[in-house]
């Protein structure tokens, strides 16, 4: 056999050998095939096309042949072991019944405050406002000013308020029976104090906002004018305390209102008792 011959066959068992051993073994029993099936139909197509069918064209044709059915059927594999992309789903949780949804049947939310629209009464809520199940801004204490405008956030229930949530003028914002002093004194006993905490919570939301009038009642016993001076300075002494426990003195005006004002009948002693309170209204 002639040199060049050797080396075309040298050349393609080399060929077949590296398609069967090679990277990742890429060269299947398909792969083989595939390459001996392109042989055959290079060397086939070499014979015919050559001079005198000559067996150094045929021999050529086939080593061609075989690299080039093994280049295809490598491309092919390397097209079918393509890794699968994982598909991510679309929404980060299930909308709920009612969502209004999007194109991808994701639910919107259009002021970003954690309630889908469909389910958001209050749609266009500002960024960053705390809002209830339905989307609507809190309102602490219920009288229709949402907490973030609210310049008055512990108003008490029923109070009539301002565009601000604010007492109007000449609202009472709170009545204290149980306000007990020493017997003909201004010292508050110790009961007392305890019952004026609930005053001192409602004053620290609206003490530099609304300016408040203290007023000291008493019931009917004594002499009016001894009443009056008496309330007056009683008045002022649970000012003193408020002030003690924080509220801001500069809006709390101490008036005594003597035995003016009675809410009960002063000639039962549960009657004296409710005529003895501190009122808290809004100053005129």
């Amino acid at each position: 056999m002639k040199t060049s011959i050797k080396l075309a066959v040298a050349i393609l068992f080399a060929s077949l050998l590296s398609g069967c051993a090679g990277q990742k073994q890429l060269m299947s029993g398909s792969d083989a095939l595939c390459a001996a099936a392109g042989a055959l139909f290079g060397g086939a197509t070499m014979a015919v096309v050559a001079d005198g069918g000559s067996s150094e064209a045929a021999l050529g044709g086939a080593v061609v042949g075989a690299v080039a059915g093994m280049i295809l059927c490598a491309d092919e594999e390397e097209v079918m072991a393509a890794p699968m992309v994982e598909k991510v789903a679309a929404c980060s949780t299930t909308p709920p019944p009612g969502a209004l949804l999007d194109a991808q049947g994701c639910a919107f939310d259009t002021d970003g405050d954690g309630v889908v629209d469909g389910v958001d009464l209050c749609r266009g809520t500002p960024s960053g406002v705390a809002v209830d199940r339905v989307g609507c801004p809190l309102d602490t204490d219920h009288d229709g000013v949402a907490d973030y405008q609210d310049l008055c956030p512990k108003t008490p229930l029923g109070t009539v308020v301002d565009a601000d949530g604010c007492p109007l003028e000449g609202q009472k914002l709170l009545s204290l029976t149980g306000v007990n002093f020493a017997t003909n004194s201004a010292v508050l006993t110790t009961s007392a104090k305890s019952v004026l905490e609930e005053a001192v919570e409602l004053l620290k939301a609206t003490d530099n906002v609304i300016e408040v009038r203290v007023e000291g009642h008493t019931d009917s016993r004594g002499a009016a004018a001894y009443n009056q001076t008496l309330s007056q300075r009683r008045a002022e002494s649970v000012v003193a305390y408020l002030v003690s426990r924080g509220v801001n003195g500069s809006n709390l005006v101490p008036v005594g209102m003597g035995e003016t004002n009675p809410v009960a009948s002063n000639d039962t002693e549960e009657g004296r008792a409710a005529n003895r309170r501190v009122d808290f209204y809004v100053n005129q």
